[in-house]
């Protein structure tokens, strides 16, 4: 790892990433935490997004991290297995990834997704900001893209407790489903599960606010 760790330091085209882009502050690392070194991230703390790149020495892999809220995934068009790899990944692809995750563009989103019409989902005016001690952090018109084929359409955080509920579309499945995250332990949240966007609406109006509440209580007693 340490001959990985000097090429890092030593790469001309890493000391020389922008500053900033598209509302994104560059936050140079190079930090090693056992098998893994940080080295870079870009943050965006008003929109609480951020694109962290690290050297995982368990796999032998550059890998590439978002994070958006309490969410995390990793963007696969990064993970490469050498350091000359790395630098034209993000020479071809960083500025565009940044634009993308900083804007929400309708465009950007797979057809498949944009036929189920959730972008324009009106019931979605009816959700509260707040509910228990939860924002609305992530809304139906402006859906997060993640992995293997799954949006984003609803997160209500707590970010003090770092606890939230997520109900996600999987545009391979065609299916809606829950998740919820008490102090980052996952839990399933069956009631949220269907295939229609109109049931899932009638799931929201009965079992949004129970749930919150009930996570809520969860997060007091632990």
């Amino acid at each position: 790892m340490e001959e990985i760790i000097k090429q890092i330091c030593d790469s001309e085209h890493l000391q020389k990433l922008p500053e900033a882009l598209h509302g994104f502050k560059l936050i140079p690392e190079f930090i090693k935490e056992d098998t893994v070194y940080r080295i870079f991230r870009y943050c965006n703390q008003d929109q609480r997004r951020s694109f962290s790149v690290i050297y995982d020495n368990a796999t032998k892999e550059f890998i590439a991290k978002i994070t958006v809220g309490l969410v995390v995934f990793c963007d696969i068009s990064y993970i490469v297995a050498d350091l000359a790899a790395l630098e034209k990944v993000l020479a071809e692809h960083l500025d565009q990834t940044l634009a993308k995750l900083g804007c929400f563009n309708v465009q950007d989103l797979d057809l498949i997704f944009r036929e189920k019409k959730i972008v324009e989902w009106s019931y979605a005016a009816q959700l509260p900001e707040q509910i228990a001690g939860f924002e609305l952090f992530i809304r139906p018109e402006q859906p997060l893209k993640i992995i293997n084929g799954s949006y984003i359409i609803l997160d209500y955080s707590d970010f003090s407790s770092d606890s939230n509920l997520i109900i996600y579309y999987n545009i391979y499945r065609d299916e809606f489903f829950g998740e919820m995250r008490i102090k980052r332990t996952l839990q399933m949240a069956a009631n949220f599960e269907t295939k229609l966007l109109s049931e899932l609406a009638d799931k929201l109006s009965l079992y949004l606010v129970p749930a919150l509440e009930d996570m809520r209580k969860q997060i007091q007693a632990v």
